[in-house]
């Protein structure tokens, strides 16, 4: 059920993308949490413990890529929905952490949600 006790956390280094997904997110009523590396992103799930959903664009600045969060993600949170996406390059299945999905870019929140809901 969307509703603003579901919590997703958008990793995107490219700010216009992640407030567009963000904003169209919190349209659907979720609450939403914003990161613009996996560093960030790990400190903010350092302080709140918990998140449903994860979406996560793979090219990222930093020591960390999506992939790599994906998986620390998949690691300290088993239950939490991933999504990972891309606008230049699909990773290997077997890149991606289990119970993951890889969508391309562009995408619409709209388009995201129906994954997850």
């Amino acid at each position: 059920m969307r509703n603003d006790a579901t919590k997703v956390l958008v990793v995107e280094d490219e700010a216009i993308i992640r407030m567009d997904l963000v904003l169209g997110l919190e349209e659907l009523g979720y609450y939403v949490l914003e990161a613009n590396s996996a560093d960030a992103a790990l400190s903010l799930l350092d302080a709140w413990q918990e998140i449903d959903l994860l979406i996560t664009d793979i090219d990222m600045p930093g020591k960390m890529n999506g992939v790599g969060l994906a998986h620390e993600v998949r690691r300290r949170y088993p239950a939490c929905q991933i999504i990972i996406m891309s606008g230049h390059s699909a990773p290997e299945t077997l890149d991606l952490p289990k119970r993951s999905a890889f969508m391309p870019k562009p995408i619409s929140p709209g388009e995201l949600a129906a994954t997850f809901t």
